[in-house]
């Protein structure tokens, strides 16, 4: 194959890479040595076609590389150069007689091996090369619902061997960050009546779903949950609530009609403190929680919240949350509607000023389900007041190519690319942004369906 088109196919095309003459055969007869243990990527080995291979007699190298050899090798492999800085940094090495990877810790050998799969996916014979890569963002996230298959509700297909392939073409599409958000379908201990009755997602599926993607494709899930508004927990068009439903007496804990938490009242504090302890105990203390808290329709209605203006209870509301979760090292995400949006937003939001009143570690969530173009208000009205801010855009191509182009013109910390109720139909729009987010560029042209459709298997 030529390397143009082996180029192409391979999607994530390395930023430096020299192709070289010869190919690498029968790599999977080859041994595998390494300076990792045995069954630390067992699985991406597998990937790579090296299905049952072990690596063997893992040690540390003196100067503290992390080095991973199938067959021989011309020369010690090194390290990315400085250039490629970071931690997700590697470097990889085709030669006639064997394959090499070299990387400054196991996230960058993962990537290294990640980028391996992807060209044995593509060819039996491997060209010969020298390449250096590394993301072009930090945060690099895609979003994946989870919802009730029975709400009555029109959506495609989130069971959990579903979700298993999305994070399957996460992984290999260049994301770090996995993130679920899980509606009324998470197993909750401390509040066993918050998860509608269901066999699909019991605690079991869900630790070996956040396994599957730490212990196997090494990349870190998220969670998840409304924490203001959506507080039923149930899709808006199914008119379910997953805990007032079977818990009618629970009702003070909402306001009116249950979209929204009664945030003042202190059982829903209490509560709201037991799932996210919940969540972060079963995502193994994440680095991130996101908490929503968007579209807050009739926000603050309860008898008791009016004692406070609206805008100020929200603000308050927010920074408990945040308060909580910095206790628990983990960092608050939030959309970024409520407090200030350009597009989208055509229902009440509170003042603008609120947003002076929160502490700058929260993450900014930017969306909108359309194209921004070249200029989105949003970030400047966000990061000129100290925040970091990642960006959501949805299905469209040119959306999901806007933003990408924006994010890396401002330097803003990265892209969650969302799929909602259509995770399929959302494939290629994952595998397209999760492309663009790690090489920094926008000119794929490739449509990534051999891609989108070996890697969601």
């Amino acid at each position: 194959m030529e390397t143009k088109a082996l180029s192409a196919k391979w999607l994530l095309s390395p930023r430096r890479i020299e192709w070289r003459e010869g190919v690498c055969g029968n790599y999977d007869n080859l041994p595998v040595t390494g300076s990792v243990s045995p069954d630390t990527f067992a699985y991406l080995l597998e990937l790579c076609g090296l299905k049952g291979k072990r690596i063997e007699k893992p040690e540390l190298s003196r100067d503290e590389i992390l080095r991973l050899i199938i067959g021989k090798t011309e020369k010690v492999p090194s390290a990315p150069e400085p250039e490629f800085s970071g931690e997700e940094a590697y470097s990889l090495q085709i030669s006639p007689d064997g394959i090499s990877l070299a990387a400054r810790t196991k996230s960058g050998l993962a990537n290294g091996l990640k980028a391996l799969a992807r060209l044995t996916a593509v060819s039996a014979e491997l060209p010969c090369l020298t390449a250096q890569d590394a993301p072009a963002a930090d945060f690099r996230g895609v979003h994946l619902c989870i919802f009730n298959p029975n709400d009555g509700t029109e959506k495609e297909d989130t069971s959990p061997e579903s979700i298993r392939k999305m994070m399957k073409l996460a992984a290999m599409s260049g994301y770090k960050y996995v993130m679920l958000e899980f509606w009324g379908m998470f197993p909750y201990a401390r509040r066993p009546y918050a998860v509608w009755p269901n066999e699909l997602y019991t605690r079991e599926v869900v630790d070996s779903l956040i396994s599957y993607a730490i212990d196997d494709l090494h990349i870190t899930p998220l969670p998840c949950q409304n924490l203001t508004s959506h507080a039923g927990w149930s899709r808006i068009v199914s008119r379910k609530h997953v805990v007032l439903d079977q818990r009618p007496d629970l009702g003070e804990m909402w306001v009116p009609g249950g979209w929204c938490f009664a945030t003042e009242n202190p059982d829903t504090q209490a509560y709201l403190r037991d799932i996210m302890e919940d969540l972060l105990d079963a995502f193994r203390n994440p680095p991130f929680l996101h908490a929503c808290c968007d579209k807050c329709f009739g926000f603050a209605s309860t008898e008791e919240d009016r004692t406070k203006p609206a805008d100020l209870l929200f603000g308050n509301h927010l920074c408990r949350i945040n308060s909580f979760l910095q206790h628990r090292g983990t960092r608050m995400i939030m959309w970024s509607d409520m407090l200030y949006s350009s597009m989208d937003a055509l229902y009440w939001k509170c003042s603008p000023a609120v947003a002076d009143m929160l502490p700058r570690n929260i993450l900014m969530n930017l969306w909108t389900h359309n194209d921004p173009g070249q200029h989105w208000h949003d970030v400047e009205f966000f990061e000129s007041k100290g925040f970091q801010t990642i960006y959501s855009p949805f299905l469209e191509e040119s959306g999901v190519r806007s933003m990408n182009a924006v994010c890396q013109r401002n330097n803003s910390h990265g892209i969650l690319q969302t799929t909602w109720h259509r995770p399929q139909t959302a494939r290629k729009a994952v595998a397209l942004s999760g492309a663009l987010q790690w090489s920094g560029v926008s000119d794929y042209t490739d449509d990534g369906e051999e891609f989108t459709t070996h890697w969601y298997s």
